[in-house]
């Protein structure tokens, strides 16, 4: 099943490129054994609840906004070989989305939440045929986020930290010895804790019954391209 698993993620990923998989079949191209460099975007579905309670306590009983949300996700990632079987990986992920909503009581309304996620993952290497691989990770990391709320004369920003956790599952496909693309999958489950601006005040309303965190969860796919030296 493995086997058949990665032959079939191989000819998705080549379909779109002219280099057949045999210019590089029976070299020593094995990604477990190099360090490699990737990076991408991707399209990610969050679960910010509190967020969203807020949004919509911001409009009373208008329009109410729905609990996931597609927002853009940018990665980097550095793999450090440990084991014949097992990596290191280091990654930086950016993920910005937004709710824009019209409000009666408010016009025009803007609410942005940006998370920067390091996380360090331990990656394990299921299938690994030199012009392809497959690899599955789980890892933590300190995450940063802010809350940007932009309607009628009010312009704050209110900002929030915690831990966050990350299960993914990458592909690599070889365009060349070196040169992979990248398709990937991941899940997170982020506790970023209460918002405050730079006075200290909660994002919190009078309506609220708590103070509002950027806790979230969310699942997201990602594209990119890896260079292993």
């Amino acid at each position: 099943m493995r086997r058949m698993a990665g032959v079939l993620l191989t000819f998705v990923l080549a379909s779109a490129c002219p280099c057949p998989a045999q210019t590089v079949q029976g070299q020593n191209t094995q990604s477990n054994a190099r360090i490699g460099l990737s990076g991408g975007m991707g399209v990610s579905y969050v679960s910010a609840l509190d967020v969203v309670d807020l949004v919509n306590a911001n409009g009373g009983q208008t329009e109410r906004v729905s609990e996931f949300k597609a927002g853009a996700e940018f990665f980097g990632t550095v793999t450090i070989p440990v084991s014949l079987d097992w990596g290191l990986k280091v990654e930086y992920a950016y993920l910005i989305f937004s709710f824009n909503q019209t409000f009666p009581s408010l016009g025009a309304s803007e609410f942005t939440v940006v998370v920067h996620m390091p996380t360090v993952l331990g990656q394990y290497t299921l299938v690994d045929e030199g012009a392809y691989n497959v690899k599955a990770g789980v890892g933590l990391g300190y995450h940063f986020g802010s809350l940007t709320e932009r309607y009628s004369n009010l312009d704050d920003r209110y900002t929030g930290r915690g831990l966050g956790a990350a299960l993914d599952l990458e592909a690599n496909t070889a365009f060349g010895e070196s040169f992979y693309g990248y398709l990937g999958g991941i899940l997170r489950w982020d506790f970023v804790g209460t918002l405050t601006n730079e006075a200290g005040r909660s994002a919190k309303l009078v309506s609220m019954s708590s103070d509002p965190t950027l806790e979230f969860f969310s699942i997201g796919a990602r594209l990119g391209f890896t260079y292993y030296f």
